[in-house]
Parts: structure tokens; sequence; C-alpha cells
């Protein structure tokens, strides 16, 4: 025995340095299963080390930097019983007869085998004093190793929850918050894979494992844990998932999956771990969540109140659809936005809407909402729509004023789901809040249609006439002027009456609203004096076009009269006033009437030079 004391205490000092040196250094079963073979070898007499590992029901070889290369064990893991080793009395995979086995405990439960094979010339190995020795306080080593490392790896995960609660507190992104949940869990268990199952699109950057909860799932266990909040886990055959709720104070918001082989099961001081971590990641994304919505909430409603606000202040329709699509596609970015107004029995889209909805395939997206709303729906909220030219999202909104729908406002989007449910209630809103601002303003213009009209004759009245001139002066290039005179026109309410009379101005007055374009305007002179403004229109094409006019009149009136015509011009490279472009028009006028009527007249010149005959241009 005494001859075995400097072995035996040479050991014990190997075995001393390596748990001095795992409590001072980095601890991992490599290093230490490193450290401990090279004892073996370097002074024992040993040729060989194996380290086998227990997973599940099988034992694997330990192979530094490579998965572990199962080698069954079934025999040897019920022929170990309680002994402190075991020799090997036939060769076994890797294993030769005579090798050591020595089992690694932790609380009571094997862990796997250290298994020396020695070289011809180990004396020691003949002693089973000696072995014992070996084998018990390698068993010791293990124990004390595996100790601290659950210790250490404990402690990692508890700062790695530290530092995760201090950064969920800190970030009120809903995709960083997310972003951490993973990158705190792949840190935390490398042999696991790690996927968020969200209960809805929370607006999460791309990038992450992150699916949806699809609620029609044959999933049992999915939806288990979602509904019951409870984690819970589901078992296959060759692998094991568990569910953890990612829950907050007002709900569920998703849940946590981790996934592995069905050899690396969770432990339940892992599954802890994981269930404070779901839960504090739960918190954080419902603060995160609430913080998102209080701020879209703010925005939203600056937004409302800022429309509300520019809307009221800005008389001009064209200019407030043109602000009101902006503020909507800012808010919604939907692909096509229009609005569509009710004029009598006509429903036309007005300035704002994209051109889209004046092509066929817009139109049937018109009629769809139409019918809707004529079917006593509030508003239309479609998320995957199957109509024409590819838009699945579809929201329509209808401007109300004094119970009678006045209109509607439609977006689109080519995306399934494009609009969440809080974008279709801001639109709601928006459309709402500008609806009576928008009522007023066309409620304007027609008011202002209905005093630049002259009530009988439909043409505009002379105040619009004359501020039609005046912007043509300024900004075109040149224009004529045309005064119409009816001749004869006593004699006409001398022998059919007034009303007849009237009739005649009415039925020249519709052939002048003919020749309205958008270059010209037709006008309500005064009694039975009409005229015509036609801009970039040059001298010999007015008073072409003014004949033509003389000459249908008598054919298209009843009873029928003729007309006496002045035409007047300007250019550009000779600056004019409307009063003298009148003044001319009126002279040339006079001369048709004092020349023998029935004819068309204009002047070369300035009116004030009276001598100036008449030109007459073939």
């Amino acid at each position: 025995m005494d001859s075995l004391k400097p072995f035996m205490d040479r050991f014990k000092a190997g075995v001393f340095d390596i748990l001095a040196h795992s409590m001072s250094g980095e601890i991992s079963i490599r290093s230490w299963y490193r450290q401990l073979s090279n004892l073996l070898k370097d002074h024992f007499d040993v040729e060989e080390t194996f380290y086998l590992y227990k997973e599940g029901d099988g034992l694997y070889e330990y192979i530094e930097k490579k998965p572990g290369r199962p080698i069954g064990g079934q025999w040897l893991l019920e022929r170990i019983g309680n002994e402190p080793y075991m020799i090997m009395d036939r060769d076994e995979w890797m294993l030769k007869k005579g090798d050591i086995l020595i089992p690694c405990y932790e609380r009571a439960e094997l862990m796997g085998f250290i298994a020396v094979r020695t070289l011809p010339e180990a004396g020691w190995v003949k002693d089973p004093v000696m072995i014992s020795v070996l084998a018990c306080d390698t068993s010791v080593l293990y124990q004390n190793v595996r100790r601290m490392l659950v210790t250490a790896t404990e402690r990692k995960r508890y700062h790695e929850l530290f530092e995760v609660t201090e950064a969920f507190n800190s970030h009120m992104n809903v995709s960083e918050v997310l972003a951490k949940i993973i990158h705190s869990l792949e840190n935390t268990f490398p042999y696991y894979t790690f996927t968020l199952i969200l209960s809805d699109d929370q607006g999460v950057e791309k990038g992450l494992p992150i699916e949806y909860i699809d609620y029609q799932t044959s999933n049992e266990a999915l939806m288990h844990a979602f509904v019951s909040s409870e984690i819970t886990i589901d078992e296959q055959e060759d692998h094991s998932s568990m569910y953890s709720p990612l829950k907050g104070k007002q709900g569920v918001y998703g849940l946590l999956k981790t996934e592995g082989s069905i050899n690396k099961a969770l432990k339940n001081h892992e599954i802890e771990f994981i269930k404070v971590l779901s839960t504090t990641a739960g918190n954080a994304l419902e603060n995160a969540k609430l913080y998102e919505q209080s701020r879209q909430l703010i925005d939203d409603l600056k937004l409302i109140n800022d429309l509300s606000h520019e809307l009221n202040a800005n008389l001009n329709l064209n200019e407030m659809m043109g602000y009101l699509a902006n503020q909507i596609k800012k808010a919604l970015k939907p692909d096509q936005t229009g609005f569509v107004w009710v004029e009598g029995e006509e429903w036309k889209t007005v300035e704002g809407s994209s051109a889209f909805f004046d092509t066929d395939e817009g139109k049937v997206y018109i009629e769809n909402v139409k019918q809707q709303l004529f079917d006593g729906t509030d508003a239309v909220y479609m998320s995957d729509c199957d109509l024409e030219a590819g838009y699945r999202s579809l929201i329509a909104v209808p401007m109300i004023h004094h119970k009678q729908l006045k209109g509607f406002c439609v977006v689109l989007h080519k995306d399934s789901y494009a609009f969440s449910f809080e974008m279709y209630k801001l639109f709601k809103s928006i459309v709402h809040h500008s609806a009576l601002a928008l009522v007023n303003a066309m409620l304007r213009v027609e008011m202002q249609e209905m005093i630049n009209r002259d009530h009988m004759t439909g043409l505009y009245a002379r105040h619009y006439l004359d501020q039609f001139v005046e912007e043509s002066i300024k900004r075109d290039e040149k224009g004529v002027f045309i005064l119409i005179d009816i001749d004869n026109f006593k004699k006409v309410n001398d022998t059919y009456g007034h009303q007849v009379g009237d009739q005649v101005i009415i039925q020249l007055a519709g052939q002048l609203r003919l020749l309205e374009k958008e270059n010209s305007v037709g006008a309500r002179w005064g009694g039975e004096e009409l005229a015509l403004y036609f801009s970039n229109m040059s001298l010999k094409e007015g008073v072409a076009l003014t004949e033509k006019l003389r000459q249908s009149v008598q054919e298209m009136t009843d009873p029928s009269v003729t007309i006496s015509c002045g035409v007047a011009n300007w250019n550009r490279s000779k600056p004019d006033l409307m009063i003298n472009l009148v003044r001319r028009a009126d002279v040339a006028l006079y001369q048709a009437k004092n020349s023998g009527k029935n004819q068309v007249v204009w002047l070369n010149g300035d009116a004030e030079k009276l001598d100036h005959p008449k030109v007459k241009i073939n």
C-alpha cells in the first residue's frame, strides 16, 4: 500500500490542478476532458481515453469540435449497475478488452463514462485499489466540474436575463424587442432553434425568424398554448417542440417556439428560464406595442387636426382635394386613391383622384362600392377582394351631409391585407372630418357657378366674362372678342310677345354654348346682346367662326332671326386693355347694325380711330 502512495498523491495533485484551473478559467467539458486525458497520458502510462456521454437512451462518443458519434450502448448501460468502475471483458465499438470504464454521475443521474486504455507497462492497473482510487477521484472531479458548469451556466443565463430585461425596458421598438429575444435565446441555448409566432402583423422588420398564427391550424399544442396561456410541449418521434406564451397584462401576443432533437429535451430549469424570458418578453412587447400605438394615435390626431384646419382655411376645392389626397397617401400608402362625387344622377371622379378610376377597370371598383353603399353598408373594408385589375385590398368611406350621401373616398392596394384595421379606422376618421369641409366647398363651387351663370340663357354672366378676358390678356398670346346683337328684336317682342322673345335669346345662347371650350367663354352681355371670347385665336379665325355662326342662326331660331356681329382682336405684339378691346368690338357692331344688319364687321386698329373702314378678310 505504501508503494502506491506516491502514485495516488501524484494523481490527486493532478486532479486538484484540473479542478483549480476549472474554477479560475473557462469552464467547459472540452477543457476538463482535455486536461484529464493529458494528465493520464503524461504520468500514468495511459495510451488513450474516451469520453462517452449519455443522451436519451443512447451513448455517444465525444469528438472535439464535431458532432458526437452514436455507439448504441444499451448493453453497457444495463450492465454498469452501481459499481465504481468496470473492466471491459470483450471488444465493443471503439472499446477493447481490458479498457477501464468509469461512470460519471450528476445527482445520482448517469451522465456518461470515461474510458481509459493503458499501455502494457502500466503496473498500477493490476492493483484494484489503485483503479478504485482513480475511478473515485475521476468521478468526484467530474461531479465538481459539472456543478461549476451548471453554476456558470445559470449565472450566465440570469446575467443574460438581467441584460435582456434591462434592454426590453429601454427599447420601445417592437422589432428591436423581438430581435433581442431571439439573440438572447440563441446565445443561451445554442442547441435549439427558436421561432416567434405572433398573433398579428405588428409592423416587424424582415430578417427575423417570425411566423404568424394560423387560426385554422391543426397543431393542437400550438393552439392550446395560445388559448390557455400555458407552456405546452409537443413531443414527436424525432424532435420536441415547446410553445411558451408571450403574455402581457392585456393578453397573449404570440408564442415562442423552442425546437430541438428529442435526445436534447429541455430540462426543468431550462424550461423555467424560457418561461421567465417569455413572460418578460411578453410584457416588453406589450409595452412597446402600447408605446407605438400611443405615438401612432398622437400622429393620427395631429394629422386629423392639421387636415381639418387646412381644409377649413382653404376655399379652393382643387387645392383641398390635392391636399387631402397627399395626406391619405402619407397615412395609408395606397396604390390608388379616388374621390367620387354625386351630381344629380351622375357619379364622377373629382380632382385628386388617380387616373386609374377613369378607366374601365377602375369603374368596376367604383360600381362595386356604390352598390355596397346603396345596400346600407356603413363603410367598405375588403382585405382580399377578387375584382379586376388585381387590387386585393380596398377601403371606401362615404361622405354624408345631412343624412344624404354626397360621395365617397376609396383607396386600393395590390397586396392582400395591406390595410390594417387601425388604418381603416384612421381612414374613416380622415374622411368624416373632411366631409363637411368638402361638402361646403362643393356647395361654394355650385353657388359660385350659379352666380357666374345667367339664369335664363345658361351662359356666363358679364362679370365672369370680364374676369376671363383680363386673365387671358395677361397669360395668353392673342385673343378674339365678339359682340352679338339680335336684329329687329323689338319687332319680335311686339309681334310674338316677350316670352317668345326670351325663347329666341335662349335658342341663340344654345348655339353659343356649343362653341364653348376650355379656351372660350360665352356670356350674356345685356338684353338681346350676347358675347363670345376665344383665347389664342387670330382675327382671321375669329371672323370665320363668327360668319358660320351668323349663317346658322337663321336656320336654328324659331321665329327666324338674324344677328349682327362686331369682332375685335389683340395679340402680344400690341398689348391691349379689356376696355379698348370691348370698345372696338362695340364700334364694329355699331357699324354692322348701321350697314344693313345681318353681317360680321371688324376694325383694324384702335377703336378711337373711327374713320378707319372695316377690313374684309378673304
